[in-house]
């Protein structure tokens, strides 16, 4: 499943999905402004280790890493200049958002519509396959900053609840 199966609104949407679910997670919990950041710069590291991966099967991530690296290449940075750039784009997202509450809102809401593209598009296992893909990336952002328990041992309750959120939203029902 590629690219020439969806309208480009559509491929747009779906090529949002991993950074809707790094800002998703960033805003799960109240977190003091040192772990806000480091969450914020582990999702762009995550991406940008997802972006080099070779070893996906399913043809609908492998076409949105290839568009997603098309589009990373159609700008003149790279390296650090880019990943500072990507951070820029985020936090500028972040920013204009009235509160947290409404940033997961539109999380949420925003996933529903990749839901319903998904179910109108692709096989169930390629649905499949995608949501264990953006769920693998939110839960590695997860799990980028230790914040509950006296040690930070663990991803907080609230982000768990935005995982199963995630999860429950996209799993495609037959």
């Amino acid at each position: 499943m590629t690219q020439q199966y969806f309208t480009d609104n559509e491929w747009s949407i779906l090529m949002q999905a991993p950074w809707q679910a790094i800002a998703a997670l960033i805003l799960a919990d109240k977190t003091d402004p040192v772990s806000f950041l480091k969450e914020l710069r582990a999702g762009l590291e995550i991406m940008v280790e997802e972006q080099k991966r070779e070893d996906v099967e399913n043809d609908l991530v492998k076409s949105l890493i290839a568009s997603l690296n098309q589009a990373d290449a159609n700008r003149s940075l790279e390296g650090e200049a880019l990943l500072l750039d990507k951070q820029g784009q985020l936090l500028s997202y972040l920013q204009k958002l009235d509160s947290a509450s409404q940033g997961r809102q539109q999380a949420m809401t925003y996933f529903e519509q990749v839901a319903q593209i998904l179910a109108a598009k692709v096989t169930p296992l390629q649905a499949g396959a995608f949501k264990t893909w953006i769920l693998s990336i939110a839960r590695r952002v997860a799990e980028a900053v230790r914040e509950r328990g006296f040690f930070g041992v663990g991803t907080s309750n609230e982000e768990m609840s935005m995982l199963r959120k995630l999860d429950e939203i996209l799993t495609i029902k037959v």
